[in-house]
């Protein structure tokens, strides 16, 4: 299976080719919280999330949302 490079938040990642979005959120165990998710500064919608592919380079910003006091 061909792979590409992405970064996640700064770090260099390897993927499956072809991934979307959710497939890299189901992939890091992200999908399970409540994150904000920014692509090279597009901050991609929860329902955009499925149909959204990854490139090779990408900038991948997953962002957890913490409660606070």
């Amino acid at each position: 299976m061909p792979f590409i490079q992405i970064a996640l938040n700064g770090q260099p990642q390897q993927i499956p080719e072809g991934s979307s979005v959710a497939d890299l959120l189901a992939l890091s165990g992200a999908d399970r919280q409540q994150v904000a998710v920014v692509v090279n500064e597009h901050i991609v919608r929860p329902d955009e999330r499925q149909g959204y592919p990854l490139h090779h380079n990408d900038q991948v910003d997953v962002l957890v949302f913490a409660g606070g006091g």
